[in-house]
């Protein structure tokens, strides 16, 4: 039986774990506030158990579907922040120049000619 195990990120407050979405089988969403890496474990395994879901390999996978669907979110906000910065320094009139695979820094150019 395999432990569930969760990264302390200081953004993240819960685990949402995607079932059904029904009222029969509702997803469950479990705060982290205040919770030991072995509490976490068992709290969701008892609220599958009481949807009827007690299966390992079943258990597993939706934790792992929960973990793959939370690292999505998480990309898709850190690339919505950095694009709102750049798009506000390109408003601002500033030069941007990448400096890896999307990595984008402000650059600054001097304003004196060759001589």
């Amino acid at each position: 039986m395999g432990n569930i195990a969760f990264q302390p990120d200081p953004g993240r407050l819960g685990l949402y774990v995607p079932l059904g979405k029904t009222k029969s089988s509702p997803s469950l969403v479990i705060p982290f506030y205040k919770m030991e890496r072995s509490e976490l474990d068992e709290i969701v395994r008892v609220a599958l158990a009481e949807q009827g879901i007690t299966e390992e390999s079943e258990v597993q996978a939706i934790i792992d579907e929960a973990e793959t669907q939370y690292e999505e979110r998480r990309k898709v906000e850190e690339a919505r922040v950095e694009l709102k910065r750049l798009m506000e320094l390109k408003r601002q009139g500033k030069k941007l120049m990448s400096v890896g695979n999307k990595k984008w820094r402000e650059v600054y150019y001097p304003s004196g000619g060759r001589k």
